[in-house]
């Protein structure tokens, strides 16, 4: 028997490394049988086998096959299970012992482990010594611009340098994700146009009876020219995408391993030496790949912060929400590859923008979900050949404090959402309540200025239309006192009561004109600072958060509020000198749960002396929101400068 001193070969020690691991093996040897007789060439464990290679043979066939015999105990007493190595033809050469602790439970489906490694050590062990690459093969993109800067067009590019070389009919690519610790497959993905399906082709590099999984862990090339019944090749995926023959080899940069490069279904058999030949270019696919991840990365975040620009300029022009949001939504699509963005108000129909044909089922989740915003992520994981899975993500609207609406976006693919992405939703989502925000204060400084031109209006038909008639029936009165009794006096009469008439109902369009029925508290509000902003050259900060609730305040809460608006600001526009004013009015919860209306005006100017006598005016509001029953308080701001006047309503 030949020497039994191991050989050393990294391949087959990290093959056997893998294989301890995965098998919760004690040892692992392989014997080569070609040549002048069995020679030891892997002895891997923690204190190797302590077998010699012709030792557990009997029950093993003369050539390679699926069997895995169990071949008793060893002098170590450790349990023996055997199988053998076979070469791309079938042919034996050589053996697999894997040595079991009789205290370790070994793992399910350990038979079908054993044959799977058996199988890729088989292939190390056949193309031992490596061959020196006997030629040089030129990529089209060493010399020019031809690498595509997405990810979308790299297999098809791939494809059509490789396939050449070993004469296979299809190409796929599986990269490396590091955020969720799976190989995912490329679009195109050995040569489907269903993206979908390309992007079920996803799994953890801990299945080692996946080939792209035991390859990517190992470092080590595989093939299959029987992958319907390899043991080493996940059947459904071989179903599903018609793999009969299968090459496999990993795509490694000087410091990492970043996925695996599979060829599909050549017209004969793969051979070791189309191993050799596609480990040749291996190395440039991989830098290819890695620099077409980066530079699709880049491009995919300009475009994305090219979407928030758009949509924060038409958000600023004025453009009504629709119009600045629909633009956004498919822009979003079509950069991320996503189905469906929906913005879903709380009580209102979702605005739903898509980028292929509706899921409904999966879409009634995505609504639901956005509706109760049960998870800000969520999505299923494709857990089988042919199920893509989906990915959806969700940022909540914020509309004057309190959650109005949810911006969800949903990915049919399964591939979650990055962290780029997901910064993008959130600040999309900000931007909607912007836009929303601007919308609302258009719409107020639109009904503002109706406002103001009804009283425009009133005012000038005060002052003169109506001054006009009644001096007219001033005139026509000191006519009559002085012509005697007939017909034309009669007639004369008859003017005058038109004049009247016409008189009472132009009195009565001022009226409707000046006191609008509709007219809410927080509208004469914005009307009375409005007023102080134009009068004294400041600008005024305005929150209402819920101006809705001030809609049912008493009348005479109602007049003292508009009051303290109009007195504070005009205080601090006289006496604060340049400064900044800020008026909240809002409703609040008191520790009894009862509510109150606190309205605050506030600035950060010098201010008037609050040691000083009261002015006039601080005078007359005191008594104002006394009589309305609040309380009214005037106060140095909290850092010290400024003043703070805050007036406290029950309701």
């Amino acid at each position: 028997m030949s020497g039994t001193a191991p050989v050393t070969d990294p391949g087959l020690a990290d093959l056997a490394r893998a294989a301890l691991s995965a098998l919760r093996a004690d040892a692992v040897l392989v014997v080569d049988e070609r040549g002048h007789g069995p020679r030891v060439v892997l002895d891997e464990g923690a204190s190797g086998s302590g077998l010699c290679p012709g030792e557990v043979l009997p029950g093993l066939p003369a050539t390679a096959g699926d069997a895995v015999v169990d071949n008793g105990r060893s002098r170590s007493g450790r349990a023996v299970r055997s199988t053998s190595l076979g070469d791309d033809a079938g042919r034996r050469i050589g053996t697999l012992h894997v040595l079991h602790d009789v205290d370790v439970t070994p793992p399910e489906r350990l038979h079908a482990h054993v044959r799977a490694f058996a199988r890729h050590l088989g292939v190390i062990l056949q193309r031992r010594p490596r061959r020196a690459p006997d030629r040089t093969h030129v990529l089209p993109w060493d010399d020019d611009d031809g690498l595509s800067t997405t990810l979308d067009d790299v297999t098809a590019l791939v494809s059509d340098v490789v396939r050449p070389l070993v004469g296979a009919a299809a190409v796929g690519i599986t990269l490396w994700d590091p955020d969720r610790q799976v190989l995912r497959a490329l679009p195109g993905a050995f040569g489907v146009g269903d993206g979908a399906l390309a992007a079920s082709v996803t799994g953890p590099v801990t299945n080692l009876l996946s080939t792209g999984s035991r390859v990517f862990a190992t470092g080590q090339p595989y093939l299959s020219n029987d992958a319907v019944r390899d043991p080493g090749v996940l059947q459904p995926y071989a179903e599903v995408f018609r793999i009969h023959r299968i090459l496999s080899v990993p795509l490694t940069l000087p410091r990492r391993r970043i996925g695996v490069l599979h060829l599909v279904n050549k017209t004969d058999d793969f051979t070791v030496a189309d191993i050799a030949c596609v480990e040749e270019v291996a190395p440039q696919i991989a830098v290819a790949v890695d620099l077409a991840r980066s530079v699709g990365r880049m491009a995919a975040q300009q475009r994305l912060e090219a979407i928030l620009t758009a949509t924060a300029v038409a958000v600023a022009s004025g453009r009504q929400v629709e119009d600045c949001l629909v633009p956004a939504f498919d822009r979003f699509v079509e950069v991320t590859g996503a189905s469906t963005v929906a913005l879903v108000p709380l009580t209102a129909d979702p605005l739903l923008r898509r980028g292929g044909p509706p899921a409904p089922d999966i879409e009634e989740r995505l609504l639901r979900d956005a509706r109760a915003l049960a998870a800000t992520s969520t999505g299923a994981f494709p857990r089988r050949a042919g199920d893509p899975g989906w990915a959806a993500l969700h940022a909540p609207v914020t509309f004057d404090g309190a959650r109005a609406a949810t911006l969800s976006v949903l990915r049919r693919n399964g591939e979650p959402f990055s962290p780029e992405e997901s910064d993008v939703v959130v600040r999309l989502a900000g931007l909607v309540a912007l836009a929303w925000t601007t919308e609302r204060y258009q719409h107020q400084l639109a009904e503002i200025a109706r406002l103001r031109e009804r009283e425009r209006i009133a005012d000038g038909l005060h002052d003169r239309v109506a001054q006009i008639l009644f001096a007219a029936q001033l005139g026509i009165d000191t006519v009559l006192e002085s012509s005697p009794q007939g017909p034309s006096t009669e007639r004369i009469v008859e003017v005058r009561d038109l004049l009247v008439h016409g008189d009472a109902a132009i009195r009565d369009v001022i009226h409707r004109l000046s006191n609008e029925p509709d007219a809410s508290p927080a509208r004469r509000i914005r009307l009375e600072v409005e007023s102080v902003e134009d009068e004294f050259g400041v600008a005024v900060r305005v929150e209402i958060p819920d101006p809705d609730a001030l809609a049912t305040l008493p009348r005479p809460v109602a007049d003292a509020v508009v009051k303290i608006v109009r007195e504070g600001t005009v205080n601090a526009a006289k006496h604060a000198g340049p400064c900044r004013i800020g008026l909240d009015v809002r409703t609040e919860r008191t520790d009894a749960d009862d509510h109150r209306l606190v309205v605050t005006v506030v600035d950060d100017g010098l201010g008037a002396g609050l040691d000083g006598v009261p002015g006039r005016g601080l005078t007359s509001l005191c008594r104002t929101v006394d009589d309305a029953g609040g309380t009214l308080v005037r106060t140095r701001a909290g850092d010290g400068f400024g003043t703070r006047l805050v007036a406290t309503f029950p309701l």
